[in-house]
């Protein structure tokens, strides 16, 4: 997972986390206020319902991020629930805007290259350069002449992959 994401990610977590503070707040300032001042029980029962959305945000975001990233593709679709719940219920909300952003960042990790190039044989180096495909084609052209064994075709395939 892209490092970016995962923290504005972990920022749009602690923005629900504030809303439901918020959203506590206002319920206990209804209860507070005269009867005469107080605005209609539908905006309390809203509030009692995006206290509910909002801790549903976070919680299917931390799963979404669970061990560093480490399964977001297996867990997508907590992310993606998560992003529409939150739209559904405050679509400017800053933790909104900050998921909306996330969607557009890429989720590849980008891995630096190998400066060797070379694959080291039974005491014989052969460079090997290209592609991994180049790469694992000229591994099978080597055993199928017979200058590798199956053993180091399927080790040298490993530290390839």
């Amino acid at each position: 997972m892209n490092t970016t994401k995962k923290w504005l990610i972990i920022v749009a977590i602690i923005f629900n986390i504030l809303e439901v503070g918020y959203e506590i707040y206002t319920i206990v300032n209804w209860f507070l206020l005269p009867e005469e001042a107080r605005y209609a029980v539908f905006y309390l029962v809203f509030d009692f319902i995006t206290i509910a959305c909002c801790v549903t945000v976070a919680v299917l975001l931390s799963m979404a991020i669970w061990k560093n990233g480490k399964f977001f593709r297996q867990r997508y679709g907590y992310y993606m629930t998560a992003i529409v719940i939150s739209i559904i219920i405050h679509l400017l909300s800053v933790s909104s805007v900050l998921l909306i952003i996330t969607m557009f960042l890429s989720d590849w990790v980008w891995i630096k290259p190998d400066k060797d190039d070379t694959v080291t044989i039974d005491k014989n180096t052969q460079v090997i350069r290209g592609s991994k495909e180049e790469k694992i084609a000229h591994l099978r052209k080597l055993k199928e002449e017979g200058k590798i064994t199956e053993e180091e075709f399927q080790d040298e395939l490993l530290k390839l992959l």
